[in-house]
């Protein structure tokens, strides 16, 4: 397997070995975790399980079945230098031969020094310092604690269908899904306020772009400037630049423009939450580089570590230190802040992008996929709307154009169609009706070709 490989499919999607994988996990694993069936029932007669990977290179995914996928979702985003890079793999062994674990923010290690200063360099504009994190949620929750000491004020605006992380503080923020935070509502803070994002295919206020010259943005422009809205004292904005988990929704250049003048304005800090979009998943290194915005804050993972959990906020200094200076005793650290493993991965991916013109590729990607997502919005009667910007596509399916209904049950068939073909994709969207492509950038174009026409056949089979 060279990871440019097309699908060879040799046993059912799960197969036999997969099935006894998760028998066995399912005595071990709280079953709220991996999506799977109890053991007992099956749907149509076939498992509705999910099969477990064995090995990944590149574009290409083996399970423990022998089958050979091809995965048009970088696992979440993560792999978009591609699975396993052999660059990754060195600078982690090389790293764990000499420190594996350090003391982060007391006895910090030198590549965490050589990271953050790398950090600085690619990112756009004034940010400069940052605070390492393990996870992306964990990163969101770093920027709202900086923007509450930078301001003072608590309140934070996000925004509807949002998806920031599941930690308390990060669930707050998230407009993604009810049934994420109502079990917990009791025990999370209240202090974030979700206005309608810029999704133009489904607009919130019934408008249509441009005609609607923008009528979100000037919601909540009013929204703030009501004293008697109940908002009062906002600290921050948090914003995804194209949002994500939430359905690959790329709003107006203007809009985002807007949103940031009006953050300017008010002395709002703005923070960006680039932890799907960064590291050349758009065409460029930061999904903000398109209209040439800096925020106060980014927050960043996901394809920065080339598959190691590692992650990050980084601010304007005039931000980050209004912390204050450590006395010591560090008011927001963890045990694994600046992992020496993790940072020497980042700092490899990083120059992986860098050195084989993998931003440059993404779009190029782009350019590929675009050319299938036309086809097919021709074509396919299911297709309602898509979406595309560098190595990042949203394709909405609807049962009818013209009143744009959800189709829920249709997509889950064309994905599960698609998997047994050999192609992973994602599932997006609040109506569980968008399937999200996030290819790994090295993905070739016969794979991309061969992708594109089984996922026309699998719309034309669920059409019928």
């Amino acid at each position: 397997m060279d990871g440019r490989s097309l699908p060879r499919m040799v046993t059912s999607i799960p197969g036999p070995v997969s099935r006894r994988w998760i028998d066995r996990m399912s005595r071990v694993e709280c079953p709220a975790i991996t999506a799977r069936q109890p053991r007992e029932k099956e749907i149509g007669g076939v498992s509705a399980d999910p099969f477990v990977w064995e090995k990944a290179l590149g574009a290409n995914v083996l399970d423990v079945d022998g089958n050979r996928l091809v995965d048009l979702t970088s696992a979440f985003s993560v792999a978009g230098i591609g699975h396993s890079h052999p660059r990754v793999q060195a600078a982690i062994a090389e790293q764990a031969t000499r420190l594996i674990h350090g003391m982060g923010d007391v006895y910090p290690p030198r590549v965490k020094i050589e990271l953050s200063e790398k950090l600085a360099h690619v990112v756009p504009g004034d940010l400069e310092m940052s605070i390492l994190c393990t996870s992306g949620a964990s990163a969101v929750e770093a920027a709202l604690k900086t923007a509450n000491m930078a301001t003072k004020r608590q309140a934070v605006i996000a925004f509807s269908s949002s998806y920031h992380g599941l930690h308390y503080g990060a669930l707050n923020v998230t407009g993604y899904r009810r049934e994420f935070k109502e079990p917990f509502r009791s025990q999370t803070g209240h202090f974030a306020v979700h206005m309608p994002y810029a999704y133009c295919y489904r607009c919130a206020l019934g408008l249509a772009y441009p005609t609607c010259r923008l009528a979100c943005l000037t919601l909540l422009k009013n929204t703030l400037d009501d004293l008697g809205s109940g908002i009062a004292q906002v600290g921050a904005v948090l914003v995804e630049p194209i949002l994500g988990r939430g359905g690959v929704v790329i709003p107006p250049d203007e809009w985002l423009v807007g949103l940031f003048e009006l953050c300017r304005e008010r002395e709002i800090l703005i923070i960006a939450d680039e932890i799907l979009t960064g590291f050349g998943r758009t065409g460029r290194w930061f999904a903000c580089d398109w209209p040439g915005l800096v925020p106060d804050m980014m927050c960043i993972g996901k394809g920065m570590g080339g598959g190691f959990p590692i992650a990050a906020v980084i601010g304007k200094p005039a931000v980050m230190t209004r912390w204050g200076l450590s006395s010591g005793e560090a008011i927001h650290t963890s045990t694994f802040l600046g992992n020496p493993l993790g940072c020497a991965a980042a700092l490899a991916a990083i120059q992986v992008l860098e050195e084989e013109k993998l931003v440059e590729r993404s779009r190029q990607v782009g350019e590929w996929m675009a050319d299938g997502l036309d086809r097919l919005q021709g074509k396919c009667r299911l297709v309602g709307d898509v979406r595309c910007r560098g190595s990042l596509a949203g394709i909405e399916l609807v049962t009818d154009r013209e009143s744009r209904t959800p189709a829920t049950r249709e997509t889950s068939s064309v994905i599960q169609l698609l998997l047994e073909r050999g192609y992973i994709v994602g599932l997006n969207g609040v109506h569980s009706n968008i399937i999200g492509l996030t290819p790994p950038f090295v993905i070739t174009q016969d794979q991309i070709r061969a992708f594109f026409q089984a996922f026309e056949e699998a719309l034309e089979s669920c059409d019928r």
